[in-house]
């Protein structure tokens, strides 16, 4: 999927320190046409003047907060969503095999019509020079439930074609033998699926985003999974009451949520968040003062150190004081991102104290207590940080001279490290764990999916 998402609007613009959201309220101010993910092309305004105020003093997170799945614009009379704005290059969206949102519901569409035909015209493997006539493609959407209408799923170019044709094989093979399978892309039950996380994550917050919790582009129903969306989904409480009855509904092979990637030669397939044996990742120390500085003042970040890599922690928000999270950095490339709600959600399951809010924490920046110095200082102390003054009158000097995005960044960073260090070598191992496997969509509360790639 490429819909537009908060953490795209809290990335920086490449090569700037400027955030991605100023894209979005240039386009509403200018009246610039913007993009939705059905391929359309609006022109947008407000949902209304909190809204408006908090994307022009570029606070995201309190929008994401206050706001999470709720209208935020409005086009002719019509409300829209974040999610329903499309991801294109300027917001971070992929180019040339990415595909624009039109072009990726057709193909995920288009992969649903090849399963189909798998399983109940060829009913078996396709070869790829197998000819595919009108009646065939026909026959095989009875059994099809998506966005895209059948003509345009029949006239895919070469690399489509084939890309399709792997991944139904691969699917027939992982699945064969139910006899009543339909094949969703989008649709109503599809809904019912996203629309109760979204319902549980407005409470919960544990993910920026439904695609963190399941990456899922297509669905695999059985008849009996078609019920068990009003009999047993519908009836969840909780992410983890969600996640255990789809679990169950995957192992049955009754409900099989599937990730795709085009593909050219051959077929990875893959099983994720299902038996929940995730690897264990071991926390290795902190970096809060880099090797090349002289103290702490140097720079708004921290480093989480593990055995896999590390995860910096800062703001991404440039000179806004919004966008603080972690990001994991690996040998060769950035890794994915956990922002302040997601990490959060991690402490309080792990049983350990939340960190403050984005917004406070912004508000200690611009105006401080007592209170705030004496927690800060007193937390730099307990770790031993490098450079920190012999008082706390000297350490509130210092701070005096910083940037309010150090302040910001810095407090936050501190107070994750403390928290960190306060638990047992075990638990801060389970802690750092989710934490590094959130980005991936495998942390202990993501949801059950299998990819073909």
């Amino acid at each position: 999927m490429a819909k537009l998402s908060f953490a795209d609007l809290k990335k920086n613009l490449p090569g700037s320190t400027e955030l991605r959201y100023t894209v979005l309220t240039k386009k509403i101010k200018n009246k610039e046409k913007v993009s939705l993910d059905s391929g359309q092309n609006v022109i947008l305004e407000y949902a209304n003047k909190e809204i408006k105020n908090l994307f022009l003093t570029g606070d995201i997170d309190t929008i994401q907060d206050n706001y999470r799945s709720q209208a935020l614009f409005v086009s002719s009379g019509k409300p829209y969503k974040l999610s329903d704005l499309f991801k294109s290059p300027e917001f971070g969206g992929g180019k040339g095999s990415g595909a624009g949102a039109a072009e990726t519901a057709k193909f995920e569409s288009a992969q649903c019509l090849y399963a189909a035909l798998s399983f109940y015209v060829a009913k078996k493997a396709m070869p790829f020079n197998i000819k595919i006539n009108k009646s065939m493609f026909k026959k095989a959407f009875a059994y099809c439930d998506v966005t895209e209408s059948l003509d345009s799923m029949t006239d895919l170019d070469d690399t489509w074609h084939k890309s399709s044709l792997l991944g139904a094989n691969e699917l027939y093979k992982k699945y064969k033998g139910k006899n009543d399978y339909t094949f969703h892309r989008g649709s109503s039950a599809v809904e019912k699926i996203e629309n109760k996380f979204k319902e549980i994550n407005r409470q919960e917050k544990a993910f920026g985003d439904l695609n963190k919790w399941s990456p899922a582009d297509m669905y695999i129903f059985t008849t009996k999974g078609l019920k068990l969306l009003d009999s047993s989904i519908s009836k969840s409480t909780s992410l983890q009451d969600l996640n255990k009855r789809m679990i169950q509904a995957y192992k049955s092979k009754d409900i099989i949520g599937v990730s795709l990637k085009k593909m050219s030669d051959s077929v990875t397939f893959s099983e994720n968040n299902i038996d929940k044996n995730k690897i264990d990742v071991k926390y290795t120390g902190e970096q809060i003062v880099a090797p090349t500085k002289k103290d702490m003042f140097d720079s708004m970040d921290v480093y989480v150190n593990h055995s896999k890599g590390k995860i910096q922690f800062r703001s991404f928000g440039g000179t806004s004081l919004t966008g603080w999270q972690g990001e994991g950095k690996g040998s060769t490339a950035n890794q994915g991102k956990v922002s302040l709600g997601p990490l959060n959600y991690i402490l309080k399951n792990h049983k350990v104290p939340q960190l403050p809010e984005s917004k406070k924490s912004a508000t200690f920046a611009k105006n401080p207590n007592s209170q705030y110095f004496k927690e800060f200082y007193n937390t730099a102390k307990y770790l031993k940080v490098k450079g920190l003054p012999k008082t706390q009158k000297a350490f509130e000097a210092n701070w005096k001279k910083t940037t309010e995005p150090w302040r910001y960044s810095k407090y936050l960073g501190l107070l994750l490290i403390e928290r960190l260090k306060k638990l047992s070598p075990s638990k801060r191992n389970e802690v750092v764990t989710d934490i590094f496997l959130y980005s991936a969509s495998k942390a202990s509360f993501s949801g059950p999916y299998s990819k073909i790639e």
